[in-house]
């Protein structure tokens, strides 16, 4: 087994995890009126069958003045609880341990979708946009835990294994932890004990009205650029006190936020694993929770090298597994030349998220289409045929990958010495090298082909000279 501590199993709580690769909660924004439905369930179940350990649900806002976008779930409606427990139990049958994430994002809300004033700690502006904020008064704090831990209840019994508190980003409960955005002078307010007095309250009454046999996770974050937010060493003091609990089962630490919002999501021009520091800091400090890290890691190499220096128990792999949903199953299957590599792009994922759409992905085009495609498998042909592909582009190299996938004998003929298209011009950027082993993704070898004259071609393909088609010659014959 090439990645022995990703593959192995852990424990948390009443569950036992097959592997240590998390699918990450992440907006997926495929709500439909309110409700998760088809779409949502099939994108989570292909990432259950492609061998993922553990998958944190899409965060449901836990108050009304916590909604974000268009594809949120309902907010404080028990109808949610139905709607989830047909999604939650194919995941589970899959044998993945399932979790949703609880959250409100304080300052950085949008009225104009939760038609409420956003609801912060001091009522100071977002500074992530140019709204204001209004400050919650000790009614409405304990509103908000009431809130918290009524959303977890609805997550117990529509089938979760366990929720996650997302107290990432410089959102309402880290807003609460920052003296910067947190000027109150009352209980809520000042030394480390009243600032993480919100935050306790939640994990203990979550604890308390959900019993022993439920995990119950931690979503934080860390960000070295921005002199306001709490530092690495404040946030592992902040953590320690919920670990101190016992209550806490695992924490996952994520980059940036929405005071950092370059870090947030990173893109190929920022380095890779930048939260390692983070979480090695926090496993040395913590004695009862696991530690998760996030962000900047996609490949399973990455992965096994956190587990392996010992700055992390588990890693959280969102855009990895959306590019390819079969990452965790091939690792484990020692076949990770066949993972579809995320490029960091950015495009399809966060791109159509920041324009409130459903995500999918440039490089994995089932990503939310699953519902509709059958998922990212294949069915094999009933009359397995010899396909020709003239061109080695993306486009060419897809259709080639489905074919060889569905059981053809593929042929790929390209005029350039060497496959990629366009794309391997953008892999010339710094940080964008191109891929070296494309022609992986059809299980094929690239092996010297003669050149063909346009007849020829046309002929291998079952055409006559008729279509005008005049491809430049071939270089490269692909088969499975």
């Amino acid at each position: 087994m090439p990645y022995p501590r990703l593959a192995s199993p852990y424990n948390l709580r009443h569950k036992t995890v097959r592997n240590r690769i998390t699918f990450g909660a992440h907006t997926a924004n495929m709500a439909q009126d309110g409700l998760p439905g088809p779409q949502f369930g099939a994108y989570l179940l292909e990432r259950a069958l492609g061998g993922a350990g553990m998958i944190v649900c899409e965060p449901v806002p836990v108050h009304r003045t916590g909604v974000l976008t268009r594809g949120n779930f309902r907010h404080e409606d028990d109808s949610v609880i139905p709607a989830f427990r047909r999604i939650v139990e194919p995941v589970q049958d899959a044998g993945a341990v399932i979790l949703q994430q609880l959250y409100h994002v304080g300052a950085h809300g949008d009225s104009d979708l939760s038609f409420a004033p956003h609801w912060s700690p001091s009522g100071l502006p977002s500074y992530h946009d140019s709204e204001g904020s209004h400050a919650m008064t000790e009614a409405e704090i304990e509103e908000i835990i009431a809130a918290f831990i009524a959303a977890a209840r609805r997550c117990q019994q529509a089938g979760f294994d366990g929720v996650e508190i997302w107290a990432a980003y410089h959102s309402l409960l880290d807003q609460f932890w920052t003296p910067w955005s947190n000027r109150r002078d009352d209980q809520w307010g000042g030394t480390l004990e009243n600032r993480t007095r919100l935050s306790m309250r939640i994990l203990d009454g979550i604890r308390r009205a959900c019993g022993e046999d439920f995990i119950v996770g931690l979503s934080v974050s860390q960000s070295q650029n921005t002199e306001v937010l709490n530092s690495p060493e404040a946030l592992c003091e902040i953590v320690a006190r919920h670990d101190a609990t016992g209550h806490l089962d695992y924490v996952t630490c994520g980059a940036g936020g929405y005071l950092d919002f370059e870090h947030l999501m990173p893109t190929f021009v920022l380095g890779e694993k930048p939260t390692v520091s983070t979480t090695a800091e926090l496993k040395s400090t913590l004695t009862h929770a696991k530690v998760q890290a996030e962000a900047g890691i996609r490949t399973p190499e990455n992965a096994e090298s956190v587990l392996s220096a010992g700055e992390a128990d588990m890693v959280s792999i969102v855009r990895g597994q959306i590019a390819d949903p079969h990452l965790a199953r091939k690792m484990t299957e020692d076949r990770a030349e066949d993972i579809r590599g995320c490029i960091s792009c950015n495009q399809m994922c966060w791109g159509r998220r920041s324009r409130d759409y459903w995500i999918s992905c440039l490089i994995n085009p089932s990503a939310g289409r699953e519902y509709l495609w059958g998922g990212d498998r294949f069915t094999p042909a009933e009359t397995p045929r010899h396909v020709l592909v003239v061109g080695a582009g993306p486009a060419g190299l897809e259709a080639a990958r489905v074919a060889a996938e569905r059981g053809h004998r593929v042929e790929i003929h390209e005029a350039a010495p060497l496959i990629g298209g366009q794309f391997r011009l953008a892999g010339q950027q710094p940080r964008r090298a191109p891929d070296p082993r494309p022609a992986r993704l059809v299980r094929a070898s690239v092996r010297p082909a003669r050149r063909h004259s346009p007849s020829q071609l046309l002929s291998r393909s079952g055409r006559n000279s008729r279509h005008r088609t005049r491809p430049r010659g071939a270089r490269h014959r692909l088969t499975p």
